[in-house]
């Protein structure tokens, strides 16, 4: 049986959480929303609540590498922000005129 502290260090874990950082600095900072139409900026809040939901699966990870997870309730904001994207996406492709189904 294999274990998370099989598969990730406490470090791996905090480069990943650094590189999704750095990706929700560079879809949130006010120069790339000012420089973004209305369908650009759906989809930078889509990138927004991704990141920040991976973000939270990165701080549960490393809490349970080190032996004690002590946020409260990720699973409700993981499945809020997770919503958020969701209809993010929706509202795009409904914008855009776009049919997947």
């Amino acid at each position: 049986m294999a274990y998370l502290k099989d598969k990730f260090t406490v470090e791996d874990i905090k480069e990943l959480d650094r590189r999704l950082n750095r990706i929700y600095y560079h879809a949130t900072h006010g120069i790339t929303i000012t420089n973004s139409g209305v369908t650009e900026i759906q989809l930078l809040n889509v990138i927004d609540h991704l990141c920040r939901t991976s973000g939270m699966l990165c701080d549960l990870i490393e809490q349970q590498l080190e032996g004690n997870i002590e946020t409260v309730d990720p699973y409700g904001y993981i499945v809020r922000k997770i919503g958020s994207a969701e209809n993010g996406i929706e509202n795009f492709l409904k914008v855009k005129k776009i049919d997947l189904d």
